[in-house]
Formats: C-alpha cells, sequence, structure tokens
C-alpha cells in the first residue's frame, strides 16, 4: 500500500526553497565566509553549484526509491539494523536543526522585537502553532507553503526595488582581485554544507504523485532559492557595505530599516518581520515532521502522530537550558566552525554510502513502494 498523494511539486518546491531562504533571511554566515569581502555574489553563485554536487546522492536514492518512506529507503538498502542506524543519525539531525532554528528564531525577537519577553513565552507561542501544523500532517504543510513563501519572495523583491536608489554598485568592485580561487570555493563549499533541505525532498517526496520529477522539482527549488538569495545579498552589501553587513547579526533586517517606500512610508521592515515569522514556523513544522516520521520508522508505529509533542518537549527544554539559550552559544553553534560539520555527513556523506551500496546490490533491491507511515 502507498501513500496516497497529498502534495504538489509546485508545493514541495515551495517548500524547500523557502526553508532555505529563512536563513539568509535571519543571518547570512555567507559574508564571513572565505574570502568575506566585496564577491561574495561569486561565492553564493558557486554555493549552488556545490549545494547540487552535495545533495546529489540523496537525490539519487530518492529518485530510485520512489513511493518509499526514509526507514524503507535505507533499510532496504542498508539492511535493518545499518538501515535503523542511518535513520536514527538523520533524526539526531532534524531535533539539531529544530532546536537550533528555534533558538535562532528566540533570539532574533528578543535582540530586535520585544526584548522584555521572557524566552519561555516566546517558545510557548512557537510551539503551539508549530505542533497544531505537524500534526495536521504533509498537506497541510505543502498548503501553508503555498501561502508563506510567496509572500516572502513578494517582499524580497519588494525591498529589493525600493532600494535601488540607495545602492552603490561601487562596493562590488574590484571584482576577483582580492579574492583567490581556493577562498572562493571554499567559501562557497562551507555555505553549500550549511543547506540540508534535501532532506525535505526524502520526506516528503512519497506523498507527491509517481510522475512527476523529482530532478526537475529540486531543480526549480533550487533557482528559486539561488535567485531570492542573490536579491537579499545584493542590496545588503551594497546599502550597509560589506564590513558593515559582516558583523551585524541579522544584516538583511538592518538593510530592511534603511527602506522608505515613496518618500513617506517609513518602518517598512516591519513588514520584513511580517513575512519572517511564519516562514520560519513553517521550517520548524518541516523538521518536526520529518524528527516524528523517523520515530514512526525507528518504533515501527503506523502512525507520526504520538511522537509531535514530544519532539516539541524535546527542543523547548534544550532551548531553554542555560547553556543553550545564549547568544554566544547560538554564535558558535551557527558559525563556520561547526554548523558546516555537523550537516555535511548527514546530508553528503551518508548519502553518498547508501548510494554506492545501492549501485552494488541494486539487482537484490526491490525499490517498489512499501507501507509508508
Amino acid at each position: 500500500m502507498t501513500q496516497k498523494p497529498s502534495i504538489t511539486s509546485f508545493q514541495l518546491l515551495l517548500m524547500a526553497a523557502g526553508s532555505a531562504l529563512v536563513f539568509p533571511y535571519t543571518f547570512m554566515p555567507i559574508l564571513n565566509a572565505p574570502p568575506s569581502n566585496q564577491d561574495v555574489w561569486i561565492v553564493l553563485i558557486l554555493t549552488i553549484l556545490y549545494s547540487i554536487v552535495l545533495d546529489f546522492p540523496l537525490l539519487f536514492i530518492v529518485n530510485k526509491f520512489r513511493g518509499n518512506s526514509a526507514n524503507e529507503i535505507f533499510e532496504k538498502t542498508l539492511g535493518k539494523f545499518l538501515g535503523k542506524l542511518f535513520v536514527f543519525l538523520f533524526l539526531l539531525f532534524f531535533l539539531f536543526c529544530f532546536c537550533a532554528c528555534m533558538l535562532i528564531m528566540a533570539i532574533f525577537i528578543n535582540l530586535y522585537l520585544f526584548p522584555d519577553t521572557p524566552t519561555w513565552g516566546l517558545l510557548v507561542t512557537m510551539l503551539i502553532a508549530v505542533s497544531y501544523s505537524a500534526y495536521k500532517g504533509a498537506g497541510t504543510i505543502g498548503r501553508l507553503a503555498t501561502i508563506f513563501v510567496p509572500i516572502i519572495i513578494f517582499t524580497i523583491i519588494i525591498f529589493f526595488l525600493m532600494g535601488i536608489d540607495k545602492m552603490d554598485i561601487g562596493i562590488l568592485k574590484p571584482v576577483l582581485v582580492d579574492s583567490k580561487f581556493i577562498d572562493l570555493n571554499m567559501g562557497a563549499f562551507l555555505t553549500a554544507a550549511r543547506y540540508s533541505e534535501i532532506f525535505i525532498f526524502l520526506n516528503f517526496s512519497c506523498f507527491l504523485k509517481r510522475e512527476v520529477s523529482v530532478y526537475k522539482t529540486y531543480l526549480k527549488s533550487m533557482l528559486i532559492f539561488g535567485a531570492g538569495f542573490l536579491l537579499i545579498l545584493l542590496p545588503t552589501i551594497l546599502v550597509l557595505g560589506v564590513d558593515f553587513a559582516r558583523i551585524a547579526w541579522n544584516p538583511y533586517y538592518v538593510y530592511t530599516r534603511q527602506v522608505e517606500a515613496f518618500g513617506f512610508l517609513e518602518r517598512m521592515h516591519a513588514i520584513n518581520t511580517l513575512a519572517w515569522f511564519p516562514l520560519s514556523l513553517l521550517k520548524l513544522t518541516m523538521y518536526n515532521f520529518m524528527a516524528c516520521r523517523g520515530l514512526s520508522g525507528i518504533f515501527g508505529l503506523k502512525s507520526y502522530k504520538p511522537f509531535v509533542i514530544p519532539v516539541s518537549a524535546i527542543g523547548f527544554i534544550v532551548s531553554l537550558l542555560p547553556i543553550m539559550n545564549k547568544s554566544a552559544t547560538v554564535e558558535i553553534l551557527r558559525s563556520d566552525r561547526v554548523f558546516p560539520f555537523i550537516t555535511l555527513p548527514v546530508i553528503f556523506v551518508l548519502p553518498l554510502i547508501t548510494m554506492v551500496v545501492y549501485l552494488i546490490r541494486k539487482k537484490k533491491i526491490n525499490t517498489g513502494p512499501g507501507q509508508n507511515k
């Protein structure tokens, strides 16, 4: 019995692109990655290429096992023990992302919006919405993506257009004079290693109709993400300057505070917050949902729903730990010293091992859909 299709390819590509855009909309580590200068836009272009390379092993596996859940894919390929072990490692990663994203959201809100609001109050408010959406399932998540992602894309375009008169194109010069080839590639690699949206394809592709092309959907999502990221990055550095943008905690938000509309509409940055908050909640919802599906597979349950509240509770408790609830801790977690090296093994190394094993054993592996949970 296969999972009844409940999302479209358009919803899936919006889910992946929107989740990825939350990063540059919130903070831009690409500005601190090598070469950390005016050639950062070139680093972004290379980042998209590196992301495609890093995502390919898992995308290949997803395409070969259409209709299977993540647990079924890895158990069929690697055997029950190794399959569950890999899924367990993915589960730990989903929990890490869930907690890290929640912490970053809470700290941003405390810094820029509601400094007097207690962290626990912010977390409870966020987790109520996240838990409800995750409990409702893939179809609801897909429909929410069609609402929130176009809104944030619209704000990105609007803020770009309204900031054109403030942009100094000269900041981008000289091009490629101050950067080394190895630095450009290292910066792109470290930035690409941060993005784990390929797991959205792993966990949600079984809800697609089988005739939908996973490869085309993925490439479209990368195109939307790359274009959106570029429209966030360019006005930020052209208005604030590379040096100032690099030290700002949320450089894009600082840029939007400089924008006015028609010469008299001020405080336009409020639109930034109104678009950012629900999309960030959607990102948390997807990671909650993916963690719950992983748990349901590990424990052999037919439904993921019993795990929704426990996963949210884990995120709540971890986020309130004294060592975690500090801006310095979040700064370390989101830095190039930590985040890429946590993400890279799960988005590339483990899928690469799985792909190699599949290619060796493919004649013995049944790739047909099983019982999705």
